[in-house]
């Protein structure tokens, strides 16, 4: 055997990688025809044009999440159990990210309904479908771990799209209650919160500074779990409208001033016990 050519390992990995994007293609044109074929039956409730945004940004936000998938198929990986030097890997998505990326469509025609709304006046089932929609999106962001880790399929794959969903669903569900009138401008910024943080991570490796590892705290997932909390309590209209403006405060600031925490962490403005740089400092 040449020193170039692949091992059995690799070769194994390479085929678990291919049947994996192989799925992704198959599931992902499933769920295209699926928000096509809800798009077309919205035109007699909502109109042909409420109808055709909705599908358009419910198609784009679809095809965006299995893109990101594909790119990744070769993390379908366990994140913990061997075999011989490689980790275990998949050849299928599982049941744990299958459900993952039905709470993504899920998010996507929530985006939908904010095109809707946006157009003008929103009929009064826009609210409550987007509040019920993400409603069952929270329920389903449990039944993913529980699945993952009751059928021992804990995947890299996996953990990295229920962050991105779970991201993209506290962006999106956010903007949607604002659109509706249902939360003020302000809580917006909850949904940019992530995303700037990683921004501001890629723009200190890009710039050659050092970042720092997080110390684990179980506060970061009750914080993002209180939001899931109350949006769709808030995108419910009528359903504590008079607390909503104190509830929701409440609730920002303090996810807000957890990620201004870790931001002085991974900068390291705050020392860790032993604080170790992912990035190192560029020498000179």
């Amino acid at each position: 055997m040449s020193e170039n050519s692949p091992t059995t390992t690799e070769r194994t990995l390479s085929t678990a990688t291919r049947q994996t994007r192989r799925r992704v293609l198959g599931s992902g044109l499933f769920a295209i025809v699926g928000v096509v074929s809800v798009g077309a039956a919205l035109r007699s409730v909502a109109g042909a044009v409420s109808a055709a945004r909705w599908t358009t940004g419910a198609v784009l936000v679809v095809g965006g999440l299995w893109a990101y998938t594909y790119a990744h198929a070769a993390e379908n990986v366990h994140t913990s159990e061997w075999r011989g030097n490689e980790r275990v890997s998949y050849e299928t998505l599982g049941a744990p990210t299958v459900v993952t990326l039905a709470r993504g469509v899920l998010v996507a025609g929530i985006g939908g309904l904010a095109g809707v709304a946006a157009l003008g006046p929103a009929p009064d089932w826009v609210p409550w479908v987007a509040a019920l929609a993400y409603g069952v999106a929270v329920v389903l962001d449990v039944l993913d771990g529980f699945l993952a880790r009751r059928l021992n399929r804990v995947t890299e794959l996996g953990g990295r799209l229920d962050t991105a969903v779970d991201a993209f669903g506290l962006l999106v569900a956010p903007l949607t209650a604002v659109v509706l009138g249902e939360l003020p401008w302000w809580y917006l910024s909850v949904g940019a919160a992530r995303y700037l943080f990683v921004a501001g991570l890629w723009w200190r490796t890009r710039t050659g500074r050092p970042t720092f590892d997080l110390p684990p705290r179980t506060s970061r997932r009750v914080l993002a779990g209180l939001q899931m909390a109350v949006v769709p309590i808030a995108l419910a209209p009528g359903v504590a409208d008079r607390w909503m403006p104190l509830v929701a405060g409440l609730a920002a600031s303090g996810l807000l001033l957890g990620f201004g925490r870790d931001w002085l962490y991974v900068s390291g403005r705050i020392d860790v016990e032993t604080p170790a740089p992912r990035t190192p400092p560029t020498k000179d």
